[in-house]
């Protein structure tokens, strides 16, 4: 789903460690929270613990929200990158357009830790 017709705010977001685990639950129950269509998480799986892998869909499923794990390798092509921090930024910014299916029209990033203070439904 995603196209013109579906109400569901799309929310992408990554987190690195626990502590920006933890970040990122907190995130995303205050974006459920506040915000009144339905909401989809874009999660980058490549970074995340299993324990939260494990965790997330229950959590889902109590909170009533979906969420998505999405998966990416660095192409070969480009060159590769050793500090985390960079490969990070890289799935920020880079694979956008690859992570996301084609009929997606909108997506929201919010950092890991942040907290929504409003509907997202405004953006």
């Amino acid at each position: 789903s995603g196209g013109s017709g579906d109400e569901t705010i799309h929310v992408f977001s990554l987190a690195s460690g626990h502590l920006y685990e933890r970040f990122l639950k907190i995130m995303m129950l205050s974006v459920v929270e506040k915000t009144k269509r339905p909401v989809k998480f874009w999660l980058i799986r490549n970074f995340l613990s299993a324990s939260f892998k494990e965790a997330i869909p229950g959590i889902a499923r109590e909170k009533g929200f979906e969420v998505e794990l999405v998966r990416y390798q660095w192409p070969p092509w480009l060159r590769a990158q050793t500090e985390k921090q960079r490969i990070i930024w890289g799935y920020k910014i880079l694979f956008l357009d690859v992570l996301f299916p084609l009929g997606l029209r909108k997506v929201v990033y919010i950092d890991a830790d942040q907290v929504v203070q409003a509907d997202l439904a405004e953006l």
